[in-house]
Protein backbone atom coordinates (compact mmCIF):
# COMPACT_ATOMS: atom_id res chain seq x y z
CA UNK A 1 0.00 0.00 0.00
CA UNK A 2 2.63 2.16 0.73
CA UNK A 3 4.50 1.42 -2.09
CA UNK A 4 1.25 2.53 -4.26
CA UNK A 5 0.67 5.86 -2.67
CA UNK A 6 4.71 6.82 -3.37
CA UNK A 7 4.20 5.66 -7.05
CA UNK A 8 1.15 8.15 -6.83
CA UNK A 9 2.35 11.13 -5.29
CA UNK A 10 5.25 10.80 -8.21
CA UNK A 11 2.76 10.53 -11.30
CA UNK A 12 0.71 13.98 -9.59
CA UNK A 13 4.15 15.69 -9.59
CA UNK A 14 4.81 14.50 -12.47
CA UNK A 15 1.59 14.98 -14.27
CA UNK A 16 1.46 18.80 -12.71
CA UNK A 17 5.00 19.71 -13.43
CA UNK A 18 4.61 18.87 -17.22
CA UNK A 19 0.98 20.96 -17.50
CA UNK A 20 2.70 23.81 -15.54
CA UNK A 21 5.15 23.88 -18.74
CA UNK A 22 2.81 23.10 -21.41
CA UNK A 23 0.50 26.14 -20.39
CA UNK A 24 3.66 28.64 -19.23
CA UNK A 25 4.53 27.81 -22.70
CA UNK A 26 1.49 28.78 -24.19
CA UNK A 27 0.66 31.83 -22.15
CA UNK A 28 4.20 33.25 -22.83
CA UNK A 29 3.27 31.89 -26.78
CA UNK A 30 -0.14 34.15 -26.04
CA UNK A 31 1.60 37.16 -24.46
CA UNK A 32 4.39 37.59 -27.09
CA UNK A 33 1.66 37.39 -29.92
CA UNK A 34 -0.73 39.64 -28.08
CA UNK A 35 2.64 42.44 -27.94
CA UNK A 36 3.12 42.24 -31.63
CA UNK A 37 1.94 45.24 -33.53
CA UNK A 38 1.12 45.98 -36.68
CA UNK A 39 0.48 49.55 -38.75
CA UNK A 40 -0.25 50.53 -41.89
CA UNK A 41 1.53 52.86 -44.71
CA UNK A 42 0.03 56.32 -44.81
CA UNK A 43 -0.06 59.35 -46.91
CA UNK A 44 0.46 62.89 -46.20
CA UNK A 45 2.89 65.58 -45.75
CA UNK A 46 6.45 64.61 -43.86
CA UNK A 47 8.63 67.45 -42.84
CA UNK A 48 12.31 67.75 -41.69
CA UNK A 49 12.99 69.97 -39.19
CA UNK A 50 15.86 71.27 -36.43
CA UNK A 51 15.14 73.07 -33.55
CA UNK A 52 16.07 74.95 -30.95
CA UNK A 53 15.66 77.58 -27.56
CA UNK A 54 16.14 81.01 -26.96
CA UNK A 55 13.71 84.12 -25.54
CA UNK A 56 11.79 86.90 -26.87
CA UNK A 57 13.73 89.83 -28.27
CA UNK A 58 13.27 93.24 -29.74
CA UNK A 59 14.15 93.22 -33.82
CA UNK A 60 14.66 97.37 -32.78
CA UNK A 61 16.37 98.16 -29.45
CA UNK A 62 18.91 101.05 -30.26
CA UNK A 63 20.46 104.38 -28.98
CA UNK A 64 19.72 107.30 -30.42
CA UNK A 65 23.24 110.04 -30.20
CA UNK A 66 23.51 113.46 -31.92
CA UNK A 67 25.78 111.49 -34.49
CA UNK A 68 22.14 110.70 -36.10
CA UNK A 69 21.53 114.27 -36.61
CA UNK A 70 20.51 115.40 -40.24
CA UNK A 71 20.18 118.45 -42.25
CA UNK A 72 17.16 119.12 -44.68
CA UNK A 73 18.86 119.70 -48.56
CA UNK A 74 16.77 122.69 -49.89
CA UNK A 75 18.01 122.69 -53.27
CA UNK A 76 20.45 121.42 -55.50
CA UNK A 77 22.26 123.48 -58.16
CA UNK A 78 24.19 120.85 -60.36
CA UNK A 79 23.56 118.18 -61.94
CA UNK A 80 25.72 115.23 -63.34
CA UNK A 81 27.79 115.50 -66.42
CA UNK A 82 28.21 119.96 -65.03
CA UNK A 83 31.56 121.73 -65.14
CA UNK A 84 31.82 123.29 -62.23
CA UNK A 85 34.29 125.90 -60.72
CA UNK A 86 36.24 126.37 -57.66
CA UNK A 87 33.27 127.90 -55.41
CA UNK A 88 30.33 126.82 -57.11
CA UNK A 89 27.25 126.62 -55.38
CA UNK A 90 26.50 123.06 -55.45
CA UNK A 91 23.73 122.08 -52.35
CA UNK A 92 22.07 124.59 -50.20
CA UNK A 93 20.63 123.11 -46.68
CA UNK A 94 17.88 124.78 -44.88
CA UNK A 95 19.35 126.10 -41.99
CA UNK A 96 21.32 128.17 -44.75
CA UNK A 97 24.89 126.00 -44.95
CA UNK A 98 25.93 125.94 -48.52
CA UNK A 99 28.20 123.36 -50.06
CA UNK A 100 30.31 124.62 -52.74
CA UNK A 101 32.98 122.97 -54.99
CA UNK A 102 36.13 122.53 -53.86
CA UNK A 103 38.42 122.91 -57.22
CA UNK A 104 37.40 123.09 -61.09
CA UNK A 105 36.35 119.89 -62.39
CA UNK A 106 33.00 117.86 -63.73
CA UNK A 107 30.15 116.34 -61.56
CA UNK A 108 30.01 112.83 -61.90
CA UNK A 109 27.38 111.60 -59.54
CA UNK A 110 24.74 114.06 -57.30
CA UNK A 111 22.98 111.43 -54.32
CA UNK A 112 20.93 113.90 -52.86
CA UNK A 113 17.58 115.98 -53.86
CA UNK A 114 15.64 118.68 -52.61
CA UNK A 115 13.63 117.69 -49.32
CA UNK A 116 15.63 115.13 -48.26
CA UNK A 117 18.32 115.08 -45.18
CA UNK A 118 22.06 114.19 -44.99
CA UNK A 119 23.73 113.22 -41.72
CA UNK A 120 27.10 113.77 -40.85
CA UNK A 121 29.36 112.08 -43.15
CA UNK A 122 26.55 111.29 -46.10
CA UNK A 123 28.52 111.41 -49.87
CA UNK A 124 26.26 114.37 -51.66
CA UNK A 125 27.75 114.32 -54.62
CA UNK A 126 31.52 112.94 -56.93
CA UNK A 127 33.37 115.53 -58.59
CA UNK A 128 36.27 114.61 -61.09
CA UNK A 129 39.29 116.54 -61.41
CA UNK A 130 41.34 117.69 -64.68
CA UNK A 131 43.59 114.78 -63.61
CA UNK A 132 40.94 112.41 -63.60
CA UNK A 133 40.85 112.03 -59.90
CA UNK A 134 37.81 111.54 -58.51
CA UNK A 135 36.86 112.89 -55.25
CA UNK A 136 33.46 112.87 -52.76
CA UNK A 137 31.74 115.73 -51.47
CA UNK A 138 30.50 115.50 -47.99
CA UNK A 139 28.21 117.31 -45.50
CA UNK A 140 31.36 118.15 -43.76
CA UNK A 141 32.65 120.61 -46.86
CA UNK A 142 29.73 123.35 -46.14
CA UNK A 143 31.56 126.68 -46.16
CA UNK A 144 29.43 127.89 -42.82
CA UNK A 145 31.00 126.60 -40.25
CA UNK A 146 28.60 123.64 -38.77
CA UNK A 147 28.22 122.82 -35.13
CA UNK A 148 28.20 119.46 -36.08
CA UNK A 149 31.41 119.23 -37.89
CA UNK A 150 33.10 122.08 -36.70
CA UNK A 151 32.38 121.61 -32.72
CA UNK A 152 31.57 119.34 -29.89
CA UNK A 153 27.86 120.05 -29.20
CA UNK A 154 24.40 120.95 -30.39
CA UNK A 155 21.57 122.90 -28.30
CA UNK A 156 18.46 121.86 -28.39
CA UNK A 157 15.72 123.64 -29.73
CA UNK A 158 12.25 122.06 -29.74
CA UNK A 159 11.70 118.29 -28.47
CA UNK A 160 8.93 116.78 -30.42
CA UNK A 161 8.34 113.81 -28.03
CA UNK A 162 8.18 112.40 -24.89
CA UNK A 163 8.93 108.88 -23.05
CA UNK A 164 6.26 106.45 -24.20
CA UNK A 165 5.42 107.90 -27.49
CA UNK A 166 4.95 105.55 -30.70
CA UNK A 167 7.28 106.93 -33.78
CA UNK A 168 7.37 105.99 -37.21
CA UNK A 169 10.76 105.59 -39.02
CA UNK A 170 12.11 109.29 -40.52
CA UNK A 171 9.44 111.05 -37.38
CA UNK A 172 11.53 113.85 -36.07
CA UNK A 173 12.39 113.51 -32.91
CA UNK A 174 14.21 117.31 -31.79
CA UNK A 175 15.06 119.83 -33.76
CA UNK A 176 18.32 121.99 -32.82
CA UNK A 177 19.29 125.52 -32.84
CA UNK A 178 21.21 125.22 -35.91
CA UNK A 179 18.85 124.17 -37.81
CA UNK A 180 19.65 120.28 -38.21
CA UNK A 181 17.03 117.55 -36.85
CA UNK A 182 17.38 114.44 -35.43
CA UNK A 183 14.82 111.62 -36.60
CA UNK A 184 13.87 108.50 -35.52
CA UNK A 185 16.16 105.47 -37.19
CA UNK A 186 13.50 103.13 -36.77
CA UNK A 187 9.73 102.67 -36.08
CA UNK A 188 9.35 101.60 -32.53
CA UNK A 189 8.58 103.07 -28.79
CA UNK A 190 10.46 106.25 -26.80
CA UNK A 191 11.64 104.36 -23.54
CA UNK A 192 14.38 106.56 -22.51
CA UNK A 193 14.69 110.04 -23.46
CA UNK A 194 17.43 112.41 -21.47
CA UNK A 195 17.21 116.16 -23.16
CA UNK A 196 14.96 119.00 -23.00
CA UNK A 197 14.83 122.52 -25.21
CA UNK A 198 17.84 124.16 -24.09
CA UNK A 199 19.81 121.86 -23.79
CA UNK A 200 23.79 121.18 -24.79
CA UNK A 201 23.81 118.01 -26.41
CA UNK A 202 27.70 116.30 -27.16
CA UNK A 203 28.13 114.51 -30.18
CA UNK A 204 28.46 110.87 -28.29
CA UNK A 205 25.86 111.13 -25.96
CA UNK A 206 22.78 108.77 -26.08
CA UNK A 207 19.35 111.14 -26.23
CA UNK A 208 17.20 108.49 -26.81
CA UNK A 209 16.35 104.65 -26.79
CA UNK A 210 14.12 103.22 -28.65
CA UNK A 211 12.15 99.90 -28.46
CA UNK A 212 9.57 98.62 -31.12
CA UNK A 213 7.49 95.78 -29.06
CA UNK A 214 5.37 94.69 -32.05
CA UNK A 215 8.61 93.56 -33.96
CA UNK A 216 10.23 90.50 -31.97
CA UNK A 217 12.26 88.00 -33.06
CA UNK A 218 14.08 84.88 -31.05
CA UNK A 219 17.73 83.63 -31.57
CA UNK A 220 18.05 79.63 -31.21
CA UNK A 221 21.54 77.68 -31.57
CA UNK A 222 21.70 75.09 -34.52
CA UNK A 223 23.91 72.14 -34.54
CA UNK A 224 26.70 71.92 -36.45
CA UNK A 225 25.47 69.23 -38.71
CA UNK A 226 22.44 70.84 -39.63
CA UNK A 227 23.27 74.39 -40.07
CA UNK A 228 24.22 74.13 -43.52
CA UNK A 229 20.56 72.96 -44.08
CA UNK A 230 19.73 76.14 -42.77
CA UNK A 231 18.87 78.92 -44.96
CA UNK A 232 17.05 82.59 -44.47
CA UNK A 233 13.78 82.71 -45.49
CA UNK A 234 12.72 79.22 -44.26
CA UNK A 235 9.20 79.00 -42.39
CA UNK A 236 9.68 78.12 -38.73
CA UNK A 237 6.87 77.20 -36.19
CA UNK A 238 7.30 78.84 -32.81
CA UNK A 239 6.14 78.01 -29.08
CA UNK A 240 6.28 79.66 -25.96
CA UNK A 241 6.32 78.47 -22.21
CA UNK A 242 3.56 80.90 -21.54
CA UNK A 243 1.29 80.12 -24.12
CA UNK A 244 1.13 76.34 -24.50
CA UNK A 245 -1.76 75.59 -27.09
CA UNK A 246 -0.80 78.33 -29.22
CA UNK A 247 2.22 78.15 -32.28
CA UNK A 248 3.36 81.42 -33.63
CA UNK A 249 4.95 81.48 -37.13
CA UNK A 250 8.34 82.87 -38.18
CA UNK A 251 11.16 82.87 -40.73
CA UNK A 252 14.69 82.70 -40.62
CA UNK A 253 16.21 86.13 -41.06
CA UNK A 254 20.16 85.50 -40.44
CA UNK A 255 22.57 82.84 -40.12
CA UNK A 256 25.60 83.63 -38.47
CA UNK A 257 29.13 83.10 -39.95
CA UNK A 258 30.79 81.87 -36.94
CA UNK A 259 29.97 79.22 -34.19
CA UNK A 260 30.49 78.92 -30.52
CA UNK A 261 32.42 76.00 -29.51
CA UNK A 262 31.53 74.26 -25.99
CA UNK A 263 32.65 70.52 -24.83
CA UNK A 264 33.74 69.67 -28.62
CA UNK A 265 30.43 70.73 -30.42
CA UNK A 266 29.81 74.09 -32.55
CA UNK A 267 26.67 75.93 -32.51
CA UNK A 268 25.40 78.48 -34.69
CA UNK A 269 23.34 81.37 -33.71
CA UNK A 270 20.28 81.67 -35.86
CA UNK A 271 17.75 84.62 -35.73
CA UNK A 272 14.08 83.98 -36.44
CA UNK A 273 11.33 86.60 -37.11
CA UNK A 274 7.92 86.36 -35.00
CA UNK A 275 5.30 87.29 -38.08
CA UNK A 276 2.53 87.82 -35.62
CA UNK A 277 3.99 88.24 -32.37
CA UNK A 278 0.46 89.24 -30.49
CA UNK A 279 0.73 88.63 -27.16
CA UNK A 280 4.33 87.74 -26.95
CA UNK A 281 6.59 89.58 -24.74
CA UNK A 282 10.16 90.35 -24.83
CA UNK A 283 12.20 87.65 -22.30
CA UNK A 284 9.71 85.25 -22.62
CA UNK A 285 11.25 81.55 -23.64
CA UNK A 286 10.42 79.79 -27.00
CA UNK A 287 11.25 76.70 -28.86
CA UNK A 288 11.49 77.08 -32.48
CA UNK A 289 11.05 74.72 -34.88
CA UNK A 290 12.94 75.66 -38.73
CA UNK A 291 11.40 73.12 -41.59
CA UNK A 292 14.55 72.51 -43.61
CA UNK A 293 12.55 69.71 -45.99
CA UNK A 294 8.70 68.99 -46.52
CA UNK A 295 6.84 66.89 -49.17
CA UNK A 296 3.00 66.82 -49.88
CA UNK A 297 1.25 63.73 -50.60
CA UNK A 298 4.16 60.99 -49.59
CA UNK A 299 4.07 57.68 -48.19
CA UNK A 300 5.06 56.99 -45.14
CA UNK A 301 5.91 54.93 -42.07
CA UNK A 302 7.36 54.74 -38.35
CA UNK A 303 11.14 55.22 -38.21
CA UNK A 304 10.99 51.49 -36.57
CA UNK A 305 9.05 49.48 -38.90
CA UNK A 306 12.02 49.82 -41.36
CA UNK A 307 15.17 47.43 -41.55
CA UNK A 308 18.42 47.48 -42.85
CA UNK A 309 20.59 45.21 -43.24
CA UNK A 310 23.60 46.43 -45.16
CA UNK A 311 22.55 48.24 -47.98
CA UNK A 312 19.53 46.69 -47.94
CA UNK A 313 16.37 48.01 -46.35
CA UNK A 314 13.39 45.98 -45.64
CA UNK A 315 9.86 46.20 -44.05
CA UNK A 316 8.02 43.32 -42.81
CA UNK A 317 4.49 42.31 -43.88
CA UNK A 318 2.02 40.44 -42.31
CA UNK A 319 1.10 37.15 -44.04
CA UNK A 320 -1.81 34.72 -43.15
CA UNK A 321 -1.29 30.71 -44.22
CA UNK A 322 -4.14 28.22 -45.06
CA UNK A 323 -3.95 26.85 -41.43
CA UNK A 324 -5.22 30.61 -40.24
CA UNK A 325 -1.33 30.88 -38.34
CA UNK A 326 0.24 34.73 -38.77
CA UNK A 327 3.63 34.72 -40.44
CA UNK A 328 5.93 37.91 -42.10
CA UNK A 329 7.28 38.09 -45.63
CA UNK A 330 10.54 40.59 -46.01
CA UNK A 331 9.98 43.64 -48.47
CA UNK A 332 12.86 45.76 -49.99
CA UNK A 333 11.84 49.07 -49.41
CA UNK A 334 13.29 52.45 -50.58
CA UNK A 335 13.67 55.43 -48.47
CA UNK A 336 13.52 59.21 -48.82
CA UNK A 337 13.37 61.85 -46.49
CA UNK A 338 12.78 61.01 -42.52
CA UNK A 339 12.92 62.84 -39.26
CA UNK A 340 13.31 61.19 -35.52
CA UNK A 341 9.25 59.69 -35.76
CA UNK A 342 9.01 58.41 -39.40
CA UNK A 343 10.35 57.71 -42.69
CA UNK A 344 9.38 58.54 -46.54
CA UNK A 345 8.94 55.19 -48.43
CA UNK A 346 9.47 56.17 -52.12
CA UNK A 347 8.88 52.34 -53.65
CA UNK A 348 8.11 48.76 -52.10
CA UNK A 349 4.98 49.17 -50.43
CA UNK A 350 1.49 50.94 -50.73
CA UNK A 351 -0.55 53.48 -49.14
CA UNK A 352 -2.78 51.55 -46.52
CA UNK A 353 -0.82 48.26 -46.70
CA UNK A 354 0.03 46.26 -43.21
CA UNK A 355 3.45 46.52 -41.87
CA UNK A 356 4.77 44.70 -38.81
CA UNK A 357 5.95 46.91 -36.15
CA UNK A 358 8.90 45.16 -33.60
CA UNK A 359 7.97 42.60 -31.30
CA UNK A 360 8.21 43.52 -27.82
CA UNK A 361 7.36 40.68 -25.42
CA UNK A 362 5.16 41.79 -22.41
CA UNK A 363 6.73 40.06 -19.50
CA UNK A 364 10.41 41.97 -20.09
CA UNK A 365 11.58 44.80 -21.39
CA UNK A 366 13.49 43.02 -24.29
CA UNK A 367 12.32 43.58 -27.86
CA UNK A 368 12.64 41.36 -30.74
CA UNK A 369 12.05 44.23 -33.72
CA UNK A 370 14.48 46.23 -36.00
CA UNK A 371 13.91 49.47 -34.93
CA UNK A 372 16.09 52.10 -37.14
CA UNK A 373 17.06 54.14 -33.64
CA UNK A 374 19.07 57.04 -34.70
CA UNK A 375 22.51 55.94 -34.49
CA UNK A 376 21.28 52.87 -33.60
CA UNK A 377 20.95 49.55 -34.52
CA UNK A 378 18.36 47.21 -35.61
CA UNK A 379 18.42 43.32 -35.26
CA UNK A 380 15.46 41.67 -37.72
CA UNK A 381 12.60 39.49 -36.12
CA UNK A 382 13.56 35.96 -34.18
CA UNK A 383 17.28 36.67 -34.90
CA UNK A 384 19.52 38.32 -37.32
CA UNK A 385 22.51 40.03 -37.42
CA UNK A 386 22.68 43.57 -36.54
CA UNK A 387 22.72 46.73 -38.21
CA UNK A 388 23.31 50.40 -38.04
CA UNK A 389 20.13 53.00 -38.49
CA UNK A 390 20.38 55.90 -40.35
CA UNK A 391 17.53 58.00 -39.56
CA UNK A 392 17.26 60.72 -37.30
CA UNK A 393 19.35 63.58 -35.86
CA UNK A 394 20.21 65.89 -32.93
CA UNK A 395 17.42 68.27 -33.41
CA UNK A 396 13.75 67.85 -33.08
CA UNK A 397 11.50 67.79 -36.16
CA UNK A 398 7.87 68.35 -37.04
CA UNK A 399 5.53 65.85 -38.86
CA UNK A 400 2.14 66.82 -40.55
CA UNK A 401 0.10 64.57 -41.67
CA UNK A 402 -1.83 61.61 -40.95
CA UNK A 403 -4.14 62.92 -38.07
CA UNK A 404 -1.82 64.74 -36.11
CA UNK A 405 0.79 62.50 -35.47
CA UNK A 406 4.01 63.34 -32.91
CA UNK A 407 6.91 65.02 -33.91
CA UNK A 408 10.19 63.52 -35.62
CA UNK A 409 13.98 64.92 -35.91
CA UNK A 410 16.29 65.91 -38.60
CA UNK A 411 17.31 62.71 -40.75
CA UNK A 412 18.78 61.49 -43.84
CA UNK A 413 17.85 59.33 -46.70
Amino acid sequence: MKKWMIISIIIVVIGGASAWFFLGKKDQAQNVAAAAQTTTVQKGKLEVAVSGSGSVTAMTDQDVTAENTILVVDSVSVASGDTVYKGSTLVTFNNGDVITAPHYGTITEVNVKSGEGASRGTILLRIEDGDGVISPVTREDSNVSDSLSGGSSLTADTVSVKEGDVVEAGATLITFTDGSILQAPAAGTITSLSVASGDSVQMSETIAHITNYSSLQTTISVDELDITKVQEGQAVKITANAFEDETFDGKVTKIANEGTSSNGVSTFDVTVQITDPKSLKIGMSTEASITIESKEDTLYVPVEAVYKSGDEKYVLVPVASDDSTQSTKKVTVETGISNDTYVEITNGVAVGESIQLPIVQSSGNSSQGGMMMPGGGSFPAGGGLPSGGDFGGRNGGGFQGGGGAPSGGRGGN
